[in-house]
């Protein structure tokens, strides 16, 4: 048998060129090693088989270099085809993730022609089945792009490097309907046997984009939505700011005319009881007085009859100032009074007082006047006058027969000062700091005719025309009254 399948000179050339004939209808390993080990055994068997001259040890022998190498050929076929069993295992790896990756990937030359296009990228820019190819990259450009992008595509095969295309710019790119859409675009270069090559790796941006510019008009209508929340809540305040404001005004105006109400109502009794009392007062002594007169009158006492006419005066005069000062604080409190500043003559004006007061004089009585300074003021002579009867008459009616009652005046360009000096009974300190409130009367006052009123009318007519009032005193040793006027 072995004569029949080995020739009759079998060395290593036939061997060699045997092996090497049959690995090329084997494609797997095992197959190889198969070959090697038949190839081996019917070396063997030839060898034993075989007519032959020569022992068989020496045939061996010869026989083991043609062995040993077609063993070292087997070991080189295997090696030779598990390398290629890695390069397809590669190859069908880049295949699929070439032809199944989500994401568009364009293979372009140094010229920019498209060499190698994944379906991703066919269908991301609307192309067939291989229509892309040999196609130039700035098809898929916008055309207001596309005679920069040369230019840019020159620089980069100067220096390639992976990167990202067109780092914070918008990118966009150009179906093949004529459509534009936002796209990402990574770059990565490679060289080979064939030339130099730039891998494309594009991904359809308008999801991002249009989440993007839903995030960006959130983001606008939640700032429009908080300037108006804000613009609401200064509104709200402002708002309860001013109703607040209200409520307290009108909290403090209620307050003020209970205030108002309340001291109208004990200004009300005061009243009552101090005219009911003031007025009593007088009329008893008028009508005591004009009856006494009748019986004077029937016997001819003259002298009587005088002196009950002048108590009748006197009383009558007191009702006429009591009647005086209840208008004018009617008039004050109800804002009738306005001063009207006219040209006086300040001396003439205290004198004319003077003589208006005489026939209320004390026995003894006497008023000195003096004045230093210009005669000729601007005041309201209405008002100065009533100040200065109500000021003189108290100094009249607090000091005892027999007194003085010293007036003295100044004016110059600036100031004009009247005071009114008695020798009166005086005014307690307690009741100094109440002068001047309404219907006040000092305790030792009380057996003194009066209203309570006189002073605080005199204090509103001298602030009304720009003045102010004030007093010394001493109990039983006299009080000196001045009012002041700023020109």
């Amino acid at each position: 048998m072995a004569d029949l399948l080995l020739p009759p000179q079998f060395d290593i050339v036939f061997a060699y060129l045997l092996a090497h004939f049959l690995a090329i209808f084997f494609r797997e390993k095992s197959d190889v090693l198969l070959l090697a080990v038949v190839t081996t055994t019917l070396t063997v068997v030839a060898a034993v088989f075989k007519p032959h001259e020569l022992p068989l040890q020496q045939i061996l022998l010869e026989r083991l270099p043609p062995i040993v190498s077609f063993w070292a050929a087997a070991f080189f076929v295997v090696r030779f085809i598990a390398l290629r069993e890695v390069e397809q295992q590669q190859e069908g790896r880049f295949e699929a993730l070439f032809r199944y990756a989500t994401s568009g990937i364009l293979l372009t030359n140094r010229q920019g022609e498209i060499v190698m296009a994944n379906p991703a990228a066919e269908r991301l820019f609307f192309y067939n089945d291989g229509e892309m190819l040999g196609k130039p990259v700035e098809t898929l450009i916008p055309k207001r792009f596309s005679h920069k992008h040369e230019e840019h595509r020159q620089h980069f095969h100067q220096a390639p490097r992976p990167r990202s295309m067109g780092i914070g710019l918008d990118l966009y790119g150009l179906r093949k309907d004529g459509t534009e859409f936002p796209v990402e675009v990574s770059l990565s270069p490679f060289k080979n046997s064939e030339g130099e090559f730039i891998v494309a790796f594009i991904v359809d941006n308008t999801y991002r984009k249009n989440y993007e510019s839903s995030i960006l008009k959130q983001k606008q209508e939640l700032a429009s939505l908080t300037e108006a929340l804000q613009n609401l809540n200064e509104s709200l305040e402002t708002k309860v700011a001013d109703r607040t404001r209200e409520l307290e005004q009108a909290k403090n105006e209620l307050s003020v005319n209970l205030d108002k109400e309340r001291e109208l109502g004990e200004l009300k009794s005061r009243f009552v009881s101090m005219a009911s009392h003031e007025f009593r007062t007088p009329l008893t002594s008028v009508l005591s007085s004009a009856g006494l007169i009748g019986q004077y009158a029937d016997r001819g006492d003259c002298a009587n009859v005088k002196k009950h006419a002048e108590r009748i005066k006197n009383a009558v005069n007191g009702l006429n100032t009591i009647l005086t000062e209840f208008l004018s604080l009617g008039r004050l409190e109800e804002g009738h009074i306005q001063p009207k500043p006219e040209p006086i003559n300040l001396p003439e004006c205290v004198e004319n007082v003077h003589l208006e007061l005489k026939n209320i004089f004390k026995n003894g009585q006497a008023l000195q006047y003096t004045h230093n300074g210009q005669t000729a003021v601007r005041l309201d002579g209405g008002l100065l006058k009533n100040i200065l009867i109500n000021l003189i008459s108290n100094a009249i009616k607090y000091s005892p027969e027999n007194s003085n009652i010293v007036v003295h005046s100044t004016a110059d360009d600036k100031t004009i000062r009247i005071s009114i000096r008695d020798q009166g009974i005086g005014i307690p300190y307690a009741d100094q700091k109440h002068l001047f409130d309404r219907f006040f009367r000092a305790t030792n006052a009380t057996n003194f005719q009066g209203t309570g009123l006189g002073l605080y009318i005199v204090q509103r007519y001298a602030e009304m025309m720009n003045g102010k009032v004030g007093f010394s005193s001493e109990v039983e040793k006299g009080s000196e009254f001045w009012v002041e006027f700023i020109v």
